[in-house]
Parts: structure tokens; C-alpha cells; sequence
């Protein structure tokens, strides 16, 4: 081979490396941050979750339903764990704490359901325990959890429902939707209930964009165009994120993104049930304060303004919820959630945030929700978390005083 060939196979391999090398560098191709595992919380062992999100399943409650009876579990067991060393209890003694504070809390708050579901694990756990101990157990799970019985009898939650008076429509306003065409929004006394931490009732985000707007038009189009071009990664987060009735519900999904971080990077007991508890009290009142929002503007669906204005057969990926637009319920909720986590468990800040993001994302890659609701709901689940932080232990176990 010439000197002239040997140089141009040189050049041409390493034309070829170079190929390859760029090949290698490619970024992978983009998937849906939530696991499916994630979202059925299939994988998680603990009791107060699996027990929990199976009647939230079975009874197909909705997202608020759902956060209040997270919330008064978690809320309960972190109670206990307060009272565990003023009553005596020893440290080897406080999972069997746990466990029975969960089963006189459940007792009251989720009476018709199977009890020998709680009752069981709680009577396993006490096995072997001296009477004394026992005693003091029962005394500290049912003072915890008194307490909370008395502030779930005034938290608004059984208010009776009454219809909304709500504003004559016009253009911008929210009316009823396909394909359930309901007439009242979902839990219309929800902006009512009580929050679990003082100030949360009173943020509240600027007003969405007029009708007709620059911005009303760009971000309404914008979720026309979407639908026009979905990808497969973006239809599947959006179905993945509906988590419609029957599911574990929004609030159960980060429950068990919360509970795989913590099988796989364990704190301390205390610190374990102190962030659960937050955790669910920033999203109950996180869905409370949308709601509120939701209420407050009237704010109209996709499917109402693009039929109308432009597109009369639109329809959105996932079905349109019965109820106002904007804030964006998914977006708040996650908000809060990955405020709290990025709390406890800095170091995994960056998919907290992703994973807030793309729950917000995913109404809009859904049809069902404008950017603006989105936006303005992770910037409110944010503002929730923070001051479900700062409050202190005393005050988070007795809730706001609204």
C-alpha cells in the first residue's frame, strides 16, 4: 500500500472512531422519570402506606380524601414518637409504637374498613412485651391519637356538601367539560377545610391571565399544538401521572417515592416519621389551597377554550377533571412534596424537582391543563412546603387553628 493509501485508510478509520465515539456520547433517549412501580406503590412494604393506599384504592377516593388520610396517619405515628420518652417507652418498643398508634388511629378515621388489617400487626408486635410495657404503649397510642380525633371532628371534612354559587359565564370562565359534564366541581367545601400548618390558608398566587390575552392565547394554543404532535415519552407520562379513580392518587404516588428513598437511604426513626408527617401535611394543605384557588377564579379548561376559539373536535389525551383549571391540583401538590423532600434528602434534591416538573408537565402534555396553571401551581406547592418546615413538632400535631 502506498504511502498516500496508508494515509487515507488512516484518516478514514479514524474518520470511523470519531463516528463512533460521537455515537457513544449520544444522550439516552428520554423516558418518564416516574417508574411505573412508583406510581402504584406496588413495591412498598411499609404497613401505614400499604394498608392505607389499598382503601384509597378500593373506596377510589379522590386526591383530597386521599391526603387527609395520609396525613392524620403520619401525623399520629410522629405524635407518638413525641410522646414515646415522656411516657416511658423504650426505644427497642417504638416500631411496636408505631403500630399501634396506627391501629387506634385507623379505628376511628377508616372504621369500615377491615380492621384485623391494623389490629393484627399491632397485637403481633406486643408479643413478648411485659404487661407495664403494654400499658404504656396503649396509653401513648391513644393519647396521640385522641387528640386528633377531636381535631378531625371540626377539619371541615364532613361538612355537609352544598353546592357553589358560581359566576355567569362568559368566555374565560369555567363550564362543564366532556365527557362528564358535571355540573359542581369535585369537593366543593374543600377550600374550607382545616390545614395542617398555620399560614398555608392564607398565599396566594396572582390571578391567571385574562381571556383573550397575549398570554391566555400563546399557552392555550400552545396545549392545542401539543396534542397535535405527542411523543410516546409524553403520552406515557401523561397516562402514568393521571392516576384517575382507583388510583393511589397523587399524594400516594410521592409517599412511595418518599418511602423507596428511605428503604434505600435510612434515617433515624424519628427523623424518618418527622418527614413523612410534613410530607403529608404540605400535601393535604397544598391540595386544600388549590382548591381554594381553583374556586376563586373559576378558570376555564383547555377543551372549552380550543373547541370554541379554534379546533371544535379537540379532545385532550386524558380525560378533563370536573372542576376549575387554574391552579393546577397535580402541580401544587408536587410543588409541596418536593420542597419537603428536598429538605430531608438534599442529595436527591435535583429528581425531586424533576420529578415535580414533569407531574406538572404531564397535564399539559394530557390536554387538560395550560401552562400558566401549571406554572403557577409548583411555584404555590412550593411556597406550602416551606411553611410546613418551619413550623414546629407541637403545632404540626395540632394543625392550623382555622
Amino acid at each position: 500500500m502506498t504511502s498516500l493509501a496508508c494515509r487515507a485508510a488512516l484518516a478514514a478509520a479514524l474518520m470511523m472512531a470519531g463516528a463512533s465515539s460521537v455515537l457513544a456520547a449520544e444522550p439516552p433517549a428520554p423516558q418518564v422519570l416516574l417508574s411505573a412501580a412508583e406510581a402504584t406503590g406496588e413495591l412498598v412494604e411499609d404497613l401505614t402506606h400499604r394498608s392505607s393506599a389499598l382503601v384509597v384504592r378500593m373506596r377510589q377516593h379522590n386526591p383530597l380524601r386521599a391526603a387527609r388520610i395520609f396525613s392524620y396517619l403520619r401525623v399520629a405515628q410522629w405524635q407518638a414518637l413525641q410522646l414515646a420518652e415522656p411516657a416511658g417507652v423504650p426505644k427497642d418498643a417504638e416500631s411496636a409504637l408505631m403500630k399501634a398508634t396506627l391501629a387506634q388511629t385507623a379505628a376511628w378515621l377508616l372504621p369500615q374498613e377491615a380492621q384485623a388489617q391494623w389490629q393484627g400487626p399491632a397485637l403481633q408486635a406486643q408479643q413478648g412485651l411485659g404487661p407495664a410495657l403494654r400499658t404504656q404503649l396503649r396509653d401513648a397510642s391513644e393519647r396521640a391519637s385522641a387528640g386528633l380525633l377531636q381535631r378531625s371532628l371540626t377539619d371541615g371534612a364532613d361538612a355537609r356538601r352544598r353546592p357553589l354559587a358560581k359566576p355567569a359565564w362568559q368566555p374565560g370562565l369555567w363550564a362543564r367539560t366532556p365527557p362528564l359534564f358535571a355540573e359542581q366541581p369535585t369537593e366543593p367545601q374543600a377550600p374550607q377545610w382545616r390545614p395542617w400548618c398555620e399560614g398555608t390558608q392564607a398565599l396566594q398566587p396572582p390571578p391567571p391571565p385574562a381571556y383573550g390575552t397575549a398570554q391566555w392565547v400563546t399557552d392555550m394554543r400552545e396545549v392545542m399544538t401539543v396534542r397535535a404532535s405527542l411523543s410516546a415519552v409524553q403520552k406515557e407520562a401523561a397516562e402514568r401521572w393521571n392516576l384517575d379513580a382507583g388510583s393511589i392518587t397523587p399524594p400516594g404516588v410521592w409517599n412511595a417515592v418518599a418511602l423507596d428513598h428511605l428503604a434505600r437511604h435510612p434515617l433515624p426513626l424519628r427523623q424518618h416519621h418527622e418527614l413523612l408527617a410534613r410530607l403529608n401535611m404540605a400535601m393535604h394543605d397544598a391540595l386544600v389551597a388549590a382548591w381554594r384557588i381553583k374556586v376563586q377564579y373559576w378558570s376555564e379548561r383547555p377543551v372549552s377554550a380550543i373547541q370554541r376559539e379554534w379546533q371544535p373536535d379537540f379532545l385532550p389525551w386524558v380525560v378533563t377533571p370536573p372542576f376549575p383549571g387554574y391552579v393546577s391540583g397535580h402541580a401544587t401538590v408536587s410543588g409541596a412534596a418536593a420542597a419537603v423532600l428536598s429538605h430531608f434528602a438534599p442529595e436527591s434534591a435535583t429528581r425531586w424537582q424533576a420529578l415535580a416538573e414533569e407531574a406538572a408537565m404531564s397535564r399539559l402534555w394530557g390536554g387538560i391543563h395550560p401552562r400558566y396553571d401549571n406554572d403557577a401551581g409548583l411555584r404555590l406547592g412550593q411556597q406550602v412546603g416551606q411553611r410546613c418546615l418551619q413550623i414546629p413538632p407541637v403545632m404540626a400535631a395540632q394543625g392550623s387553628s382555622q
